[in-house]
């Protein structure tokens, strides 16, 4: 990997600081300070690059423990050559007149890395060169090694600013993967990026040089997943060696019980370890000790360094700690059986014990962890460990997709079950596996139907029908569903003993029927009905058919804004966890929010890493729903080549991905033909697919689907049977599409204008484009050229917010296009390279790459870098600011930066900076770091009072949203 891969991301306020000190009328100098790979030699780099771009002449120089003892050793280079003498106050004085001469006509800069470690005339000619006035030294420090007097007394002296580096936030460690790695990273392995670098550049640099080295780090399908256990390379060993230091060697065996067994008890690592050991690292900040309700646990500093030493312990030795872990933990109460269950695992116990496996196994079930379940599964089995360890094998072989090898597994594990209550709850694992792997839904039934009648537990009873309702929610039977969930004839859905899964196919089967409230009112209840799951397969299942039945009813009744929150939210969720096969279907949900609000290429970014992964390991049959949205993403941008492809597969009628496939299929058809321009066969796949719901009492989705059909062109068609589904469909969104339809009809180009108007209030950007686009061409058709440039305009911004969208019904609004090298040109500015890095690539000059993006900034429609990513469907990877400068980061408060002589105070960027920093990332930009926090699942009414807002004409409103997606003059 070479250094042009590494952006200069992150900093850029800091720059902005340094700059600001080294442009302004006097030579102030900076000193900067961090921890060690935090990337202060970096900043003190890019800065005398900014002085030489100035036309300030610079120097460089740098600190090691070899010339710290040399005087001038380090700086040797500074002193003017041919000077032989050896007085030390000579050589100062004519050092500091070379590089400061009163002849100079311009300061010079002066960059030394280290500065600790200069020697003491090297010091005193740092501190000459800033009392001079006519040289601005950039100096980097570590922060907890001593810095010598000379440095020190620069700031408190006056003569230097002091800024402190912090790691990076996790939206520019992100950022700085993306542009590192290329193309899209997945949400999960940005994740773990994050969580093994902690901001630190260098190791995040070195982690990615040894994932890419060694497989870790690897492409599929375009989409960056890290795969397994991190490989500890020699020299990440070294790098981070490096940073903990010198260590004794009961230091270092303190460090390899703590990385065998963190977290751990503190009481075990002082029982196993010298107490004084222990508080000796706890200062050297290499363990952390914290303590909660009287509790104290330890762990290492950093998770890379747990990697790094665990890498370097010899089997036998691990094998030992694990043993003598396993006895003390053991004998302490409560036993966490998970963490005894792992560490006895790994322990090479010739005889274990098959109870603790089996609870283990469970309980890491109940964690998502379902590789580490399978593994203690499978030594349960191997050990006699009956039914229960047969089961939790099955259903760790489920969750990783491996369906055929659970179904082969079905036939032992029936050998060993004892009651009929073991049969239904392995019925209940075996139907949920065949239903979303091969498909088999009828099979599923009929095993589901027979182990309901036999089971004897009303809890086994409960979550048999309750699968049985899930499944004929999924197969397009909303009205057995409701039925199969038991509920109450007054509509109630909290009733006592109702299984999660129940719930969560009651709350689909209301949403497609229209009835959104009682849906999310019956989602919450499966939430709280969650841990009443008899097997973690059920869990599982309810846990990701909860997540696609609440996010449907609030796509469905327009919820739009709150859709992007929560999925937003869930996905934080899985996140937050261990990885399992619910990412993906969190990643899936991201997409569909994206689409229903109307930014396709931000949805198809989410749906390309769903499905990526969905190819790996799609227990729930999910596939199928993630390749047609994907299709119609792809239509929606005018790109049917794209969906071609994606349209040849098997056809299944029914899936798990929160709707009927059926119905999505005929959709996906339809939007693919009219990007090719048939509008007739594309309006009749669309008639076909809302028949299809209305035969199954699906009205929502039917009026979705009509809705489509009014976009295509067949307005007078389906005006008629929308507003009858007012009488069926709850809320606003079905409302405005009988309107939007009547008013098509009509040509009622004011009417058209209010109705895209309250698209836009609902977040539907897209329908509201479309609506805009058919108010112009009303307006044309009336002769009202006027009002019809005014409504051009108004739809034109309009386009630009949902990503520039190619719909029949934009078809009259030419979308502006950019050349090839605008294209190259903003490609590098998202994937975070800066304007000089780009001409130096393209080999252009800085103005020429200027004038290029302040062209495609017009044409987008856009004001700042910052958008350029939204505007193109990308990740946005450039500087568009970074957190403050930082010199003291107050508890709870911002970080600040110290103005030498001055108070503490806050110190915002440039004004350029600030807004690129207040430019909010939203969902469709970013991985996980800069999703919203979790929203709690929404259950107020739909029906919103109207507001001073709402109340304005269309035409105001719509000039509103224009003005604010109009570029700045």
């Amino acid at each position: 990997m070479t250094n042009d891969i590494w952006a200069f991301t992150g900093r850029e306020s800091e720059l902005d600081f340094i700059a600001d000190d080294l442009r302004g009328p006097g030579a102030r100098s900076v000193v900067i300070g961090g921890s060690a790979g935090l990337g202060k030699t970096r900043l003190a780099r890019e800065a005398l690059g900014v002085a030489r771009e100035s036309g300030l002449p610079t120097h460089w120089a740098a600190g090691i423990s070899a010339t710290s003892t040399i005087p001038l050793g380090a700086l040797a280079h500074l002193v003017p050559a041919g000077d032989t003498t050896s007085d030390p106050l000579t050589l100062l004085q004519r050092t500091v007149a070379a590089l400061a001469g009163e002849g100079r006509v311009r300061r010079s800069v002066v960059g030394i890395d280290d500065a600790h470690l200069l020697d003491d005339l090297s010091l005193a000619l740092v501190h000459q060169l800033a009392l001079s006035g006519r040289v601005a030294l950039v100096l980097s420090v570590r922060t907890g090694e001593p810095v010598p007097p000379p440095v020190g007394t620069l700031w408190k002296d006056g003569l230097a600013d002091r800024l402190e580096l912090q790691p990076l936030a996790r939206v520019d460690t992100d950022r700085l993967v993306r542009s590192a790695l290329g193309g899209i990273v997945s949400v999960r392995t940005s994740e773990s990026l994050w969580r093994l670098s902690r901001g630190n550049p260098l190791h995040l640099r070195e982690v990615i040089e040894a994932g890419r080295a060694t497989g870790w780090l690897r492409t599929r399908g375009g989409v960056w997943h890290r795969e397994g256990e991190l490989p500890v390379t020699a020299r990440l060993a070294e790098v981070v060696g490096a940073q903990m230091g010198q260590l004794a060697p009961e230091e270092w065996c303190a460090l390899e019980v703590l990385a065998v067994g963190e977290p751990l008890p503190l009481d075990a690592l002082l029982h196993l370890t010298d107490p004084d050991v222990v508080a000796a690292l706890e200062r050297r900040q290499l363990i952390t000790v914290e303590r909660s309700r009287g509790h104290a646990e330890a762990r290492l500093a950093r998770p890379l360094f747990g990697e790094v030493v665990r890498a370097q312990i010899p089997q036998v030795a691990a094998g030992q700690l694990r043993r003598e872990l396993v006895r003390i933990a053991s004998g302490t109460r409560p036993v966490d059986p998970l963490r005894v269950a792992r560490l006895l695992l790994d322990s090479d116990e010739p005889e274990p014990d098959v109870d603790l496996l089996v609870a283990g196994a469970e309980h890491a079930h109940r964690a998502r962890r379902h590789e580490l379940a399978e593994r203690l599964a499978r030594a349960a089995v191997d050990h006699g460990g009956g039914f229960r360890a047969y089961l939790g094998l099955m259903e760790a072989l489920h969750w990783q997709g491996r369906a055929r090898e659970c179904e082969r597994t079905t036939a032992d594990a029936a050998m060993h079950a004892r009651t009929d209550d073991d049969l239904a709850a392995l019925t209940v694992v075996r139907a949920l596996n065949l239903f979303g792997g091969p498909g088999t839904a009828d099979v599923a039934d009929a095993l589901l139907r027979a182990a309901g009648e036999s089971a004897a537990s009303g809890r086994v009873r409960a979550e048999v029908d309750g699968v049985r309702a899930l499944l004929a929610f999924f197969a397009g039977r909303p009205g057995e569903a409701v039925e199969l969930a038991g509920q109450d004839g007054d509509g109630a859905v909290d009733r006592a003993g109702r299984s999660a899964l129940a719930c969560a196919a009651l709350a689909g089967a209301l949403a497609v029927s229209g009835r959104f409230e009682a849906a999310l009112t019956a989602a919450a209840a499966g939430w709280r009905a969650l841990d009443r799951c008899a097997t973690a397969t059920a869990a599982g299942w309810a846990r990701i058919a909860l997540t696609q039945v609440e996010l449907l009813a609030l796509e469905l009744s327009g919820r739009i804004r709150d859709l992007d929150r929560r999925a937003a939210g869930l996905l934080r969720q899985s996140m937050d966890g261990a990885e399992w096969a619910g990412d993906a279907a969190a990643v899936l949900q991201v997409g569909f929010a994206a689409y229903a609000a109307g930014r396709p290429r931000t949805a198809l970014r989410w749906l390309h890493e769903a499905a990526t992964s969905l190819t790996q390991r799609d227990p729930l049959g999910l596939g199928h729903g993630c390749r047609y949205r994907m299709v119609q993403a792809h239509a929606v941008l005018g790109d049917a080549g794209a969906g071609r492809a994606l349209l040849i597969g098997p056809d299944t009628p029914c899936g798990a991905a929160g709707l009927p496939v059926r119905g999505e299929m005929l959709l996906a058809q339809a939007w693919h033909v009219a990007a090719a321009n048939r509008l007739p066969e594309a309006a009749d796949l669309v008639l076909l697919a809302a028949a299809d719901a209305a035969d199954r009492g699906q009205w929502a989705l039917e009026a979705r689907a009509l809705h489509v059909a009014v976009r295509l062109g067949r307005a007078r068609d389906v005006a008629g049977r929308l507003h009858e589904l007012l009488t069926k469909v709850d809320g606003p969104l079905v409302r405005l599409y009988a309107r939007h339809a009547s008013a098509l009809a009509r040509g009622a180009a004011h009417d058209l204008e209010d109705v895209a108007a309250r698209f836009a209030d609902m977040g539907l950007l897209l329908l509201a484009a479309e609506a805009a686009a058919q108010a112009v061409t009303a307006y044309e058709r009336a002769v009202d050229r006027r009002s019809a440039a005014v409504a051009r305009t108004r739809a034109e911004a309009l386009v630009r917010s949902c990503e520039s969208a190619r719909t029949p019904a934009l078809a009259g609004l030419a979308a502006p296009t950019l050349t090839s090298r605008e294209e190259e040109v903003a490609e590098l500015a998202v994937r975070g390279l800066t304007n000089q890095a780009i001409a130096e690539r393209l080999v252009l000059s800085r103005r020429t790459v200027e004038a290029h993006l302040a062209n495609v900034y017009s044409k987008l429609g856009i004001n700042s870098r910052g958008k350029l990513g939204d505007a193109l469907g990308r990740d946005v990877d450039g500087p568009a600011g970074g957190p403050d400068v930082v010199a003291v980061r107050m508890s709870g408060g911002r970080p600040r930066r110290t103005r030498a002589g001055g108070p503490l105070r806050g110190q915002p960027g440039p004004p350029h900076r600030a807004r690129g920093r207040r430019a909010q990332n939203q969902v469709a930009t970013t991985n996980a770091s800069a999703l919203p926090a979790a929203q709690s699942t929404p259950t107020s009414s739909s029906a919103t009072s109207v507001t001073a807002a709402q109340r304005r004409p269309p035409s105001a409103r719509l000039a509103d949203s224009a003005k604010s997606l109009t570029p700045a003059r």
